[in-house]
């Protein structure tokens, strides 16, 4: 508290009211309290509990026993400039590879339908169609999984056509001026090599311009007609894979209405009426990242072709293995049963091993 010679400066006998006298007192109260922290010297504690004659005289065994030798403080992290959270890039696939020196178009034209344009640059060759396929539809391959949390792609990679496949598909492709759609197609895996070498084939009918295609069978039904089905949606193709982690993204061009619609089924089912219009452009790796469903092996072309020729190779060897003592006996075998049932004339098979 103030002495009563501090407010010496103020009239006690005016005619102020009370509260504004206090209100006076208040203030200068408050501003000599601050007045005396300031002029109050700050002492200091001394690190260790001995005097400055005892510490001159024993620096070494005081320096051990002082508080500060024993405490030290932790260096603080500096920060790295490299330290910090690094967004996870997307994968990059082997179109993007194949495709990057060549892509010209920009993220913001490939959005716009006007784009989905096919110039007579594009029609010269398949693979500038195939080509300008890709830079239009990546984006959307690339985000046909993203609903599926539990599926991964792996790999896009070009799809091994045969030239006569592509041949007949250009074919079409010049004689429409529509784009084609984009569409996948689940198999087995024993069937990826033929659809390559002969195209997607329709059930139950000869191909038109190749006699050495196979004929094939209907395998899951033909609810919407006779025809190869497909859909525009990956998830639903990935459903008819049992035996692969590879599904086909496809051009297909399907039949149109007059107002020039396409007519899509439940499920995202297109049905293509003819084996020229629709041609498979990319291989879709996938995996499963949740451990209830089993990851089977992606389709490997160059596998396949090694396997196909060690067959071959075991086929001729065991073929010429077989001596002529082995064929020998295995005649005189028949002939001999032709003799008791008397169903074959005698014929003696010897003479031309003689």
């Amino acid at each position: 508290m103030s002495s009563d010679s501090d407010y010496g400066d103020f009239d006690y006998n005016s005619s102020q009211n009370s509260l504004s006298i206090d209100y006076q007192i208040d203030q200068f109260e408050f501003r000599h309290c601050i007045k005396s922290k300031k002029t109050k010297q700050k002492i200091r504690k001394a690190s260790c509990s001995v005097s400055r004659k005892t510490l001159k005289s024993q620096p070494t065994l005081l320096r051990v026993n002082c508080i500060n030798s024993k405490i030290t403080l932790k260096a603080k992290r500096k920060p790295f400039r490299y330290d910090h959270y690094v967004q996870e890039k997307q994968p990059s696939f082997e179109c993007d590879e194949e495709f990057q020196e060549t892509s010209t178009l920009t993220h913001t034209n490939l959005e716009s339908e006007s784009s989905k344009i096919l110039t007579p640059e594009h029609r010269q060759s398949f693979s500038s169609f195939r080509r300008y396929f890709y830079q239009i539809n990546q984006q959307e391959i690339k985000s046909s999984l993203e609903q599926c949390s539990q599926i991964k792609i792996t790999n896009i990679r070009l799809a091994s056509v045969d030239e006569h496949v592509q041949k007949d598909f250009m074919k079409q492709l010049n004689n429409t001026s529509y784009f084609p759609n984009l569409v996948y197609h689940g198999t087995a895996l024993k069937n990826i090599t033929s659809i390559l070498h002969y195209g997607l084939l329709i059930p139950n009918q000869a191909h038109p311009s190749n006699s050495e295609a196979p004929i094939i069978k209907v395998a899951h039904g033909k609810a919407y007609g006779n025809g190869i089905y497909c859909s525009q949606t990956a998830v639903y193709s990935l459903t008819y894979t049992h035996d692969t982690n590879t599904i086909l993204i496809c051009a297909a061009m399907p039949k149109r209405n007059k107002s020039g619609m396409v007519k899509i089924h439940s499920g995202n089912i297109l049905v293509v009426t003819h084996v020229s219009r629709i041609i498979p452009l990319f291989l879709l790796d996938v995996t499963y990242l949740n451990q209830s469903n089993i990851n089977h092996p992606c389709f490997d072309e160059q596998k396949i072709l090694r396997t196909n020729e060690n067959t071959e190779k075991k086929k001729k060897k065991i073929s010429a293995d077989i001596s002529r003592k082995y064929l020998r006996k295995i005649l005189n075998c028949m002939n001999d049963e032709n003799r008791k049932h008397e169903q074959y004339q005698e014929r003696s098979y010897l003479t031309y091993f003689d």
